[in-house]
């Protein structure tokens, strides 16, 4: 009798977890309060966006070998001019705690906002595919590259100062996202790929979870993070980055269920993914389940998404940026 019951609980408990794990296929889309496509001064495929306050934001875009440029806002989204003109395409977007820009993409190239200036200023230039950065202050930063599927990079730059190169990695596949959780401790994702460090970036732990693409990694606490794959992976961690569980399986290679792209957290609970086809989900409870959103068309493959409050700003192909409120 108690092998019965164990295996009757057992199997209760996988199918609890088969339902948790497609929740968000069978809900049927909400729509949001506000959502409103925003006019953006270029068709060439939005990459990134990151606002530093209500008011003041920043997008990447371009085309692989022939343009590229850093977009900017002073009024909340509503209307982008062209900052900075560049030769090729720019990937990723950020800004640290004291109010400094880094912007990297493609040509190797990485520039620098310092607090206060107008203009952008390049610190580096080589020859790799740049996909993401992330600066926890101007003395530690972290650079990851790829072309294609391969020659994966991770930079470390610093301590010195962001344009001393301290050590580089290469890895055989690539590396699409980075983010420091703390000044010391980094994570790094790619193809087929989750990395650690707890140095800063000089050496790094492969850890097990494997079979997807994954994309994007956001730590909203220094504890809890998540990562997105293309083929419909979500991971979570809540203990730093050391172990990480899936939330959700995706397909194979190849085969996605759901093409995630990137995601942004406000809260360790309370979180947004995007992805082709107009993919746009919302998680409130640390991503046990997820409730589709209106709004992008199918026509649009995002790129990123940025939440600030309830304002939220999302980046796709085609030069087009879509902005909503809860």
């Amino acid at each position: 009798m108690k092998n019965c019951a164990f295996r009757f609980l057992l199997q209760a408990l996988r199918i609890t977890a088969f339902f948790l794990l497609f929740s968000a296929c069978g809900k049927d889309p909400l729509p949001l309060p506000v959502f409103r496509e925003l006019p953006v001064p270029t068709t060439d495929d939005l990459t990134a966006v990151w606002f530093t306050d209500s008011v003041h934001g920043y997008a990447t875009s371009g085309t692989p070998w022939r343009s590229g440029a850093i977009l900017s806002t002073a009024d909340g989204g509503q209307t982008w001019h062209t900052d900075t003109l560049l030769s090729n395409r720019m990937e990723c977007v950020m800004f640290d705690a004291a109010g400094r820009g880094y912007v990297c993409g493609m040509d190797g190239l990485a520039l620098v906002r310092w607090p206060g200036e107008p203009y952008w200023h390049p610190f580096r230039m080589d020859y790799s595919w740049n996909r993401g950065c992330f600066f926890w202050n101007q003395q530690h930063g972290i650079i990851v590259a790829g072309e294609g599927f391969e020659t994966g990079k991770a930079r470390k730059l610093g301590p010195e100062a962001i344009w001393f190169q301290d050590t580089v990695h290469q890895f055989p596949n690539a590396l699409s996202a980075v983010w420091l959780s703390d000044s010391l401790t980094v994570h790094a994702v790619g193809l087929g790929w989750v990395l650690r460090s707890d140095d800063g970036g000089r050496s790094w732990q492969r850890l097990p979870p494997t079979g997807d693409f994954f994309r994007a990694v956001h730590f909203p606490t220094p504890d809890t993070g998540y990562i997105c794959g293309h083929n419909g992976t979500i991971l979570k961690t809540t203990d730093k980055g050391q172990n990480w569980y899936t939330i959700r399986e995706g397909g194979a290679f190849g085969s996605a269920n759901q093409p995630f792209r990137a995601l942004w957290f406000t809260s360790s609970e309370r979180g947004y993914a995007v992805g082709d086809e107009g993919l746009l989900w919302r998680t409130e409870n640390g991503a046990a389940d997820w409730t589709p959103l209106t709004g992008l068309p199918e026509s649009a493959d995002a790129s990123d998404v940025f939440v600030l409050g309830r304002r939220g700003w999302i980046t796709t192909d085609g030069g087009r940026m879509f902005y909503f409120e809860e």
